[in-house]
């Protein structure tokens, strides 16, 4: 059985936390398909909005490359409220997202998550290395 590095309270930080954030950024994008105008300008913040679904939801689901993932999306959003402020828009659920990744992304590195998730992958393929010829 592997031993997983994290704590129950940092794993309960992740699965909680992306839950979190899968529901505020599935909550954008529901108002950005109903409310948004369809043109050059918000067309292409669709497919930023389903990134964010899916780095929360890789970080829900514990895996090691969320916290990149969550920094890329975190630029994403920064772009998103700054097209919104260009066209002197306003989003509060936007703007909760933006501040959420914030949030998300400081508290995961201070609990050394990331670091934490990258020995959970190593310790998982070491064993499933040792498995793999006795199957």
């Amino acid at each position: 059985m592997i031993h997983s590095t994290l704590t129950s309270g940092q794993k309960n930080l992740c699965e909680y936390g992306g839950v979190i954030g899968i529901l505020l950024s599935l909550t954008c994008l529901i108002q950005h398909l109903i409310l948004a105008i369809p043109s050059a300008v918000t067309n292409p913040m669709i497919p930023a909005y389903v990134f964010a679904v899916v780095s929360f939801l890789l970080l829900s689901l514990q895996k090691q490359i969320a916290s990149i993932l969550l920094i890329i999306s975190f630029v994403f959003m920064f772009i998103i409220n700054a097209v919104w402020a260009m066209y002197f828009s306003f989003s509060l659920a936007v703007l909760l997202l933006l501040v959420y990744h914030l949030v998300a992304i400081i508290i995961l590195f201070v609990e050394k998550i990331p670091m934490k998730l990258k020995l959970k992958a190593a310790a998982e393929k070491a064993e499933k290395d040792n498995w793999a010829d006795k199957i």
